[in-house]
């Protein structure tokens, strides 16, 4: 028997198929009988461990059926409840809410909040987290607020001098006879209480409810004028040379002197 000196090829498992099967492409990338069989026991393990989604007309007993599948194969996954309180219940519990709203157990914390954190089904920590934001936030605004009414109370006692106290006593006279609970709080929400334009007109409206008030003096009060207002005081005293003060003969020159001295103090309180 005479040997050829070119070998004829190897004979591809593939002629063994029928012509059904013979030209898959598929098929056709697998070189050999032994891929051919890891890749039919790959495929049946992996069929083993799918779970298949129920199709649009499947039951509700389909579907409660692949939910506990589903779950048993992902622990960790959190299914979304249908309107059922129960099932909406269990997963704000797997969440981390507590049973009752008294479960939080976050001190100082309002009621009425709790209810409704817990009605909506917030967890402990996100309780405790926004309850230690907003009284971070609370202890902020306070410290801004006082800053505010430091800065304007320095600003209005350079401006005043000694007669600070009187404003701004008059001030909060005026706030407290023209301006009702709503209106105070907006004052002090929206910081205009520390304002020193507010607290000026404040004190000007608050002067005009006195009745008590001689050469801008203030009966029973030794300053109730800016040395600014003062000087503008004796300067218009001064000019009218009608005025008791210029007259010595006049009845009531000796109780214009006092008040002009007065004046003179306020207007110069640094030498008193």
């Amino acid at each position: 028997m005479s040997e050829s000196i070119v070998e004829a090829p190897a004979e591809s498992w593939h002629s063994g198929l029928s012509d059904e099967y013979r030209g898959n492409e598929s098929l056709s990338q697998i070189p050999d009988l032994n891929t051919l069989a890891k890749s039919y026991l790959d495929a049946q393990q992996y069929a083993g461990g799918s779970i298949r989604i129920p199709g649009e007309d499947a039951s509700t007993d389909d579907w409660t059926a692949f939910n506990a599948k589903l779950t048993d194969k992902v622990p960790s996954l959190l299914n979304l409840p249908s309107d059922e309180s129960a099932a909406r219940d269990a997963m704000y519990a797997r969440l981390g809410r507590p049973d009752t709203k008294d479960g939080y157990q976050i001190e100082g914390a309002d009621p009425d909040f709790l209810e409704w954190a817990h009605e909506n089904g917030l967890s402990t920590a996100q309780v405790k987290a926004w309850q230690e934001n907003t009284q971070g936030q609370s202890t902020q605004d306070q410290e801004a607020s006082d800053a505010e009414m430091q800065a304007a109370n320095d600003l209005l006692k350079k401006e005043w001098g000694h007669a600070y106290d009187a404003k701004l006593a008059a001030a909060k006279n005026a706030v407290m006879a023209y301006a009702d609970a709503e209106t105070q709080q907006f004052l002090l929400d929206s910081g205009l209480a520390n304002n020193p334009g507010m607290i000026r007109l404040m004190a000007s409206i608050g002067a005009t409810l006195s009745e008590e008030q001689s050469a801008g003096i203030e009966s029973g009060s030794r300053f109730t004028l800016s040395p600014t207002e003062a000087m503008d005081r004796i300067g218009e005293v001064r000019r009218n040379t009608e005025h008791p003060y210029n007259i010595a003969s006049h009845p009531q020159h000796n109780a214009e002197v006092e008040k002009m001295e007065k004046l003179y103090t306020q207007a110069y309180p640094e030498e008193v």
